[in-house]
């Protein structure tokens, strides 16, 4: 089947038209969908921050710049002075407290002191008194009483190695009554007869005690029962057979001297001296403030 030509050749025009037509809606529409575009960007960049001039790469990273101190307003001067006197202010209570605190502390610890010196004195009191052996008290005795009063210390370890009770006393003045009422063994029938004599006719004023030997030895045993030793130890010298007696008195002096010691000792613990004072730290003086200019803080918010 034959082309026919008159149709070909009017068909050609048309197709070039309808492919112009196609190309020109294409051109079209791109050039529309620009301008929607730079309408979208201009609309949008305001909100997001974008900067005027867009730029295909992104620039290097610039050296960040060190910011240069700025000199301090005259107006901040004294607000850095206030708080430099007031830090020197609480930095002075400090101190003081801390001194405090320290002399309070000294205080105690020598109080303490004085307490465990007068425990250590009331337990060897105790322990002569039962005629116990003083075991660690002796140590305890030598620690802290062996410089300032040996002879004390001295004293009592002896009289708890050879441990002397007022009931000791009691039982030896009983077993010694006889022969220090009656007189020495030695005396002859006549001196003792006078001495008898010489007793049944006693002249005293009120008040003066009896010198009969029965008298004083009843007495020494009061004075024994009141823990007076000393006084039952003058009556007993005062006796006609006080010869016959002299262990007990030996006995009785042990027990006087072991009692001056302790006394002697509780002394001592009560009038210790108290620790020195520490003296109180010098207060803290701000320093003075200079003429130049003082570089601001960037993170100081008074600034």
């Amino acid at each position: 089947m034959s082309e026919d030509p008159s149709f070909a050749t009017t068909s050609r025009p048309y197709r070039q038209r309808r492919s112009r037509g196609w190309l020109l809606i294409a051109l079209l529409a791109f050039l529309i969908g620009i301008g929607a575009t730079l309408a979208v960007l201009r609309y949008l960049a305001p909100r997001l921050g974008w900067s005027g001039s867009t730029q295909a790469t992104t620039p290097a990273a610039q050296p960040t710049a060190t910011p240069t101190p700025q000199p301090v307003a005259a107006s901040a001067l004294p607000i850095l002075s206030a708080r430099e006197a007031a830090l020197a202010a609480r930095i002075g209570e400090l101190e003081t407290r801390i001194v405090g605190l320290d002399t309070s502390a000294r205080n105690a610890a020598g109080y303490a002191t004085r307490a465990e010196d007068m425990m250590v004195v009331v337990a060897t009191r105790r322990a002569l008194d039962r005629g116990r052996p003083l075991d660690y008290l002796e140590g305890q005795l030598r620690d802290r009483f062996g410089t300032s009063r040996p002879d004390a210390v001295r004293t009592l370890i002896a009289a708890a190695q050879n441990p002397v009770t007022l009931d000791d006393l009691r039982s030896a003045l009983d077993a010694v009554a006889t022969p220090l009422v009656a007189g020495r063994s030695g005396e002859g029938f006549w001196d003792g007869l006078r001495r008898e004599f010489g007793q049944l006719i006693v002249l005293r004023q009120g008040p003066t005690p009896s010198s009969r030997p029965i008298d004083r030895l009843d007495r020494a045993r009061r004075r024994l029962d009141t823990g007076q030793v000393e006084l039952a130890m003058a009556e007993i010298e005062r006796m006609p057979g006080a010869a016959s007696a002299r262990s007990w008195t030996a006995a009785a002096q042990r027990y006087v001297d072991a009692r001056k010691a302790l006394i002697e000792l509780e002394s001592v613990a009560l009038t210790a001296p108290p620790p020195a004072p520490v003296a109180p730290p010098a207060p803290v003086q701000a320093a003075p403030q200079s003429a130049s200019p003082v570089a601001a803080d960037p993170a100081d918010p008074t600034l």
